[in-house]
C-alpha cells in the first residue's frame, strides 16, 4: 500500500498540465502555471508605434494587458476578418501580463515531463525559437511554448531573450 502511495507521489512530481491551443494547423501548449486564464475577444486599443505583432491592450477587470497576435509572432498569415479567437492571460516570469491571441483553445491535459522530446531541427525556425520540446502524438505534435521567449520574440527587453537569437516579425 505504501508503494503505490510513493509512485502515486513521483508520478505527480514528473508531470505537468498545459493548457493546449491551436494556432493556424499547430497545436501548442502553454505550462498552467503560468496561464491566468483564457478570455475571448476583448475591445482593445491599439498602439502606435508597437511591434506589428502587439495587437493592442486590453483593460481585463481594471488590468491594462498587452495582447500579442501569435501568428505575427512566429510569422503566420493573419487569421480572417471576422474569425473568432481566444486570448490566453499568461504571466511571464517577471510577473507581467500578456495576452496571447490563439485561433483555438483545447483544454487542459496532463502529462509526463518525460513525453517530452528535444525541439527537432526540422520544427520552423520561429517555432524552435519558442520551444522547450515537443510532444508527437497519434495524428500531431505538439510545440511546448516558453512563454517568456515567446514574449522576448516581440517584447526582447521583457524576455530575458538574447536579441541575437531572436527574429521579430
Amino acid at each position: 500500500m505504501a508503494e503505490s502511495a510513493i509512485s502515486a507521489t513521483k508520478e505527480k512530481k514528473h508531470s505537468t498540465e498545459l493548457l493546449t491551443c491551436r494556432v493556424g494547423e499547430q497545436w501548442i501548449g502553454f505550462r498552467v502555471q503560468q496561464v491566468r486564464e483564457v478570455v475571448k475577444q476583448q475591445p482593445r486599443t491599439h498602439m502606435p508605434k508597437a511591434p506589428d505583432a502587439v495587437a493592442g491592450l486590453i483593460n481585463l477587470r481594471g488590468r491594462v494587458i498587452t495582447e500579442l497576435e501569435v501568428r505575427k509572432v512566429i510569422g503566420l498569415s493573419a487569421r480572417d476578418e471576422g474569425k473568432p479567437f481566444h486570448v490566453a492571460i499568461v504571466e511571464t516570469l517577471g510577473g507581467e501580463d500578456f495576452g496571447l491571441i490563439v485561433d483555438d483553445v483545447g483544454g487542459v491535459i496532463v502529462l509526463d515531463e518525460q513525453a517530452f522530446e528535444s525541439t527537432p531541427q526540422s520544427l520552423d525556425s520561429a517555432w524552435r525559437q519558442v520551444s522547450d520540446g515537443v510532444l508527437k502524438q497519434e495524428d500531431r505534435v505538439m510545440v511546448l511554448v516558453n512563454v517568456d521567449r515567446f514574449v522576448g520574440l516581440t517584447v526582447p527587453s521583457l524576455g530575458g531573450v538574447d536579441t541575437a537569437d531572436v527574429t521579430v516579425h
